[in-house]
This record gives structure tokens, C-alpha cells and sequence, in this order.
């Protein structure tokens, strides 16, 4: 990683677009068509000064084989790049959760956000005292990992204790991780209010959690009383867990992962949960809803929350289609006058898309549906302005009629 002294030189590449107003009002990505060419020798990872027709614009990391040229990292093109940067960017961004009234009744909580927290490609997650670190890339992944205890330092700084963190590497890259500090092998339970839940630090989805859905699990959990609820794609059962919470009569979760599908009754007892009025399934979400369709199966609400369909733009029209016919599918099995509650986890599906979705679904069916929240990630998942890209989840909750 080069990371030169002010005015030391560092290597500089040139813009080919006309970006420096962009930058300058917060957008951190600058992609390979905007930057032609780098600096002979530069690696992923490397710190390059960017500059246009008009001088020097920011620092930024750049990453020679990604389509996301070069990530900023500073304003100042001469800004050091050191475990003092780091330290201070992580100890504002940690600070600012301590500071959020909405976190206040978890210890799950995401610590740094990538560029919407001025860390780009970092994601920091903390599941109790243990913290579970993620890099987007290999060229984050070289900047960060030796940056990585300046980080930690800085959220304890700010107040968060951590025992220890489980480095996962470069996000889809897989590989052996590296603990720093006191990591458990055994899953470290977390709480969000009365709701208790087992986290895989290791080896669990994304960082072992979906902290991004805190607030959506806790509005599905104020809509529950009485009701029965339908969780698809229910992972370890988040919404499950707060439905119940919430007074659910009868809690059906769905998911294709067998594992998934017996955590959830694990984190039922674990959150003082009686399990009979719980119904596990292990399959096929669509495959599930054909089933219960064909059977006159109903529920109160349910919950449509799959994995990314769209993990390219490539695959965004595929994926909407295959969105729409599993609301339509979803649409057919909630009870008149119930709810359905829609998300979707891709940066590539945006907010409208998925309103067109479900109102498509609603047109395929015949089901006229009328929202009443139209919501996006936990107030621990902060999003730039200028940064559009930064908000990846949609979550809709309407009335089915």
C-alpha cells in the first residue's frame, strides 16, 4: 500500500470524466471508464492521488481489475493514510451509534458502514463484545487488514467494548479467516429488545446476521398480535422471533437451508418463546407457496425476504421477474384485509423497482395492495446523499385487500 507524506508526491491518475463535483458532494466511487489508466505498478489496494484538468481532487484507493476503479478516501489528494486515519474515521462512526437512541435496546449493531461511514469497502458489525469484520474487494481487503486494530481501537475509543474480532477477508472470496483478540469458536448471542439470537461470527450469512432489518423485525413484531405470520427466506428467524414476540397466534418460517430452519426454533427458546405454536419448514420458497396455494393455505402476514436476486446489473431484469412472481405468489396466500411486508437486498433493485414489483404482483393476482411503510436498513446503515448505490434494502409493508 503506497501511502505517501504531504507533499511527498504520490502517484497520481488522471480523471478522463468530469467528475471533481461529484466527488466533492460525497459520491465515493469512481469507476473504470471514468479512469482510464493508473500508475505503472499500482496494486490493489494502493493510495493514488486523483486529479483532473484542474489539479488535485482526492485521495482515493484503487483496485486495477474491478469496474469500481478507485474508492475516495480523503479530500485532501495528500492525506496520510495511516492506522491514525483510521483510528479517528472508525472512532466518529462508532461514536455515532453509541449517540443513536434507536440502538439503544440491541448489541448488535453495524459499527462501520463502508463509504457511508468514510471507510470505503469496510463493513464492522458487532455482535456483543465481539466484533466480525468484512473487506469488498481485494484491494480493501489490502488496505484494511493491517489497518484493522486502528479501527478497532477507535470503536473502543468510543465507547463500544470488544473483546475481540473475527477478520472474514474479501467479501465472495471465501478462505480461512483470522480471529484478533478473543473470538469464541461456540455462536455469540445477541439481543435486539426481548429477542434473543445466536450469531455465527465464523461462518453465518454476511456477517453472521441481518442487523440491516432491526427496525422492519420490530415493526413486524408491532403488527403481530393475534395475527398468523408467514416468513419466507427466514434465515435464523428474525421476523419469526418478533412476531412472536409480538403475540403471534401461529408462526410459520420457511427457508431452503436446514440449519437456518432449526436455529430458528433455537432462537425462539432461547427468547422465552413457547416453539409449539411455531411451524419450521425446510424448502423452497416458491416451491412452498405453490404447495400452500394448492392447499388453500392463509396467513395474516407475510413476509417476502430473499436473498439477492440481482447480485449484478447484468441480472437486474431477470431478477425482477422472479421478484414479481414471488410477491404474486406471496399475495395469493395472505389473508383479506392482512398484510404483506416486501424487501429486497440488492443495490441493483431499487425502490421503485420493487413498488413496480408488487404492484405488478398485485395486477398478476388481483390483489389491490396499499402500502403503509415504504422503509430501508436500520439508522446503523447510514447512506451519503450523493451515494445512491449505498442504499441496497427496500422493505415495504402494505394492506392486502
Amino acid at each position: 500500500m503506497s501511502a505517501r507524506a504531504p507533499g511527498g508526491g504520490r502517484p497520481r491518475a488522471r480523471l478522463g470524466k468530469p467528475l471533481r463535483a461529484a466527488i466533492r458532494a460525497g459520491h465515493p466511487w469512481i469507476y473504470d471508464r471514468a479512469l482510464p489508466a493508473l500508475p505503472a505498478g499500482t496494486r490493489a489496494g494502493d493510495v493514488v492521488a486523483i486529479w483532473d484538468d484542474d489539479g488535485p481532487v482526492c485521495a482515493a484507493m484503487v483496485d486495477p481489475a474491478s469496474p469500481i476503479r478507485a474508492r475516495v478516501l480523503d479530500d485532501d489528494p495528500d492525506a496520510v493514510i495511516d492506522a491514525a486515519w483510521a483510528h479517528g474515521r472508525a472512532r466518529a462512526a462508532a461514536a455515532a451509534r453509541v449517540a443513536d437512541p434507536m440502538l439503544a435496546d440491541s448489541d448488535g449493531w453495524r459499527l462501520v458502514h463502508g463509504e457511508n461511514d468514510a471507510l470505503p469497502g469496510l463493513t464492522l458489525d458487532r455482535y456483543g463484545d465481539v466484533a466480525v469484520a468484512v473487506f469488498d474487494g481485494e484491494a480493501a481487503a489490502a488496505l484494511w487488514r493491517p489497518l484493522l486494530p486502528a479501527v478497532l481501537d477507535g470503536c473502543r475509543e468510543a465507547g463500544v467494548t470488544l473483546a475481540g474480532a473475527w477478520s472474514r477477508g474479501a467479501r465472495g472470496r471465501g478462505g480461512k479467516g483470522e480471529a484478533l483478540g478473543d473470538v469464541p469458536a461456540a455462536p455469540v448471542v445477541m439481543h435486539e429488545r426481548a429477542a434473543r439470537f445466536a450469531v455465527d461470527v465464523r461462518a453465518g450469512q454476511k456477517t453472521g446476521f441481518f442487523l440491516d432489518q432491526r427496525h422492519n423485525r420490530a415493526l413486524i413484531g408491532a403488527h403481530a398480535a393475534g395475527a398468523t405470520v408467514l416468513n419466507l427466506c427466514c434465515y435464523t428467524g428474525g421476523f419469526s422471533v418478533h412476531a412472536a414476540l409480538g403475540g403471534a397466534r401461529r408462526v410459520t418460517s420457511v427457508d431452503l437451508a436446514a440449519p437456518a430452519v432449526a436455529a430458528v426454533a433455537d432462537n425462539l427458546a432461547r427468547s422465552g418463546v413457547d416453539a409449539s405454536a411455531h411451524e419450521a419448514v425446510c424448502a423452497d420458497a416458491f416451491d412452498f407457496l405453490d404447495q400452500a396455494r394448492a392447499r388453500g393455505r392463509r396467513w395474516d402476514i407475510v413476509i417476502v425476504d430473499p436473498p439477492s436476486f440481482a447480485p449484478s446489473e447484468k441480472a437486474r431484469g431477470q431478477a425482477l421477474r422472479a421478484y414479481q412472481r414471488l410477491n404474486a405468489l406471496a399475495l395469493e396466500v395472505v389473508e383479506p384485509g392482512g398484510l404483506i411486508a416486501s424487501a429486497s437486498c440488492s443495490s441493483h433493485v431499487t425502490e421503485a423497482d420493487l413498488l413496480g414489483v408488487l404492484a405488478g404482483a398485485g395486477a398478476q393476482t388481483r390483489r389491490r395492495v396499499r402500502l403503509r411503510h415504504v422503509l430501508g436498513a436500520a439508522s446503523d446503515h447510514p447512506v451519503l446523499p450523493a451515494f445512491p448505490e449505498g442504499r441496497y434494502l427496500s422493505f415495504l409493508l402494505g394492506d392486502v385487500a
